[in-house]
């Protein structure tokens, strides 16, 4: 009797688990402020499967980020979809991002980018529709590193602008 008790439990678990799990749609990604070079450098996050799907969105049906032969095109794809999607006013002043390159770490892409030439920063506002239209459920976590202390703002479909003041 024991064993078809524990057979009923694993075989229930195994279907609650299969049709109930949710994956996490989340990107992270950090803005630190050098002020000896008076640069922000920006590290995005981004799940890599989620990212291609993005892209694929996008009219690349085919894509594989890691791919060697096509590395550079990848680049130019993954800098233009972050452009579009993420916007940063510096003292009310919209900024550019500069790509600095990208590494990709197992199931993950690791972006880098920069904005140069900021002085002293009273207030930033962001726009960051990252992977908002490819899932309901994605969640942009931000953290700001340039006053005395850590900020973060969390995006999502129905909060996709934020600001921070110093």
């Amino acid at each position: 009797m024991i064993y078809y008790i524990k057979t009923f439990v694993i075989i229930f678990l195994s279907f609650y688990c299969t049709i109930f799990s949710h994956p996490v749609h989340a990107t992270i990604s950090s803005f630190e402020c050098k002020n000896n070079n008076k640069n922000i450098e920006v590290t995005i996050k981004f799940f890599t499967n989620d990212l291609e799907k993005a892209l694929r969105n996008d009219r690349y049906h085919d894509l594989v980020i890691d791919s060697e032969k096509s590395m550079y095109k990848i680049d130019s794809l993954i800098f233009g979809y972050i452009n579009k999607n993420l916007s940063l006013s510096i003292d009310r002043k919209e900024r550019q991002l500069s790509w600095v390159g990208k590494e990709i770490e197992n199931d993950i892409t690791w972006c880098y980018l920069e904005i140069i030439n900021i002085d002293n920063i009273s207030s930033i506002k962001m726009e960051n529709k990252l992977l908002l239209s490819v899932f309901d459920d994605q969640l942009n976590i931000c953290h700001f590193y340039c006053g005395d202390k850590p900020e973060t703002i969390m995006f999502h479909k129905e909060k996709y602008i934020g600001e921070i003041k110093y």
